[in-house]
């Protein structure tokens, strides 16, 4: 698969993640890393006339990435306050 093929596909693996999170289901997004290294390896190859479109792609995953990243650690912090709630009843019921 060509790289920006690959970017796309990436791209939309993560938007779709995004979506998941935000209607409360888990994801996996093992080997996420591992496929944006082969676009960033993949990138100096490509046609000079290519490179600004697949960088302003790259630019745009990132902030994908930091986003999911985000969405990420507020659902692991929900998580968190749902178990002590179960566990000890909610903030300020003692």
């Amino acid at each position: 698969m060509n790289p920006q093929d690959r970017l796309a596909e990436i791209t939309t693996a993560v938007a779709e993640a995004r979506r998941a999170l935000a209607e409360g289901a888990l994801v996996d997004i093992a080997g996420l890393d591992a496929a944006v290294t082969e676009l960033c390896e993949a990138a100096p190859g490509l046609p000079a006339a290519e490179r600004r479109d697949f960088a302003g792609g790259l630019a745009a995953l990132a902030a994908a990435l930091d986003q999911l990243a985000v969405e990420l650690v507020r659902q692991g912090d929900a998580s968190q306050r749902r178990r002590a709630n179960d566990a000890y009843g909610p903030e300020g019921s003692r």
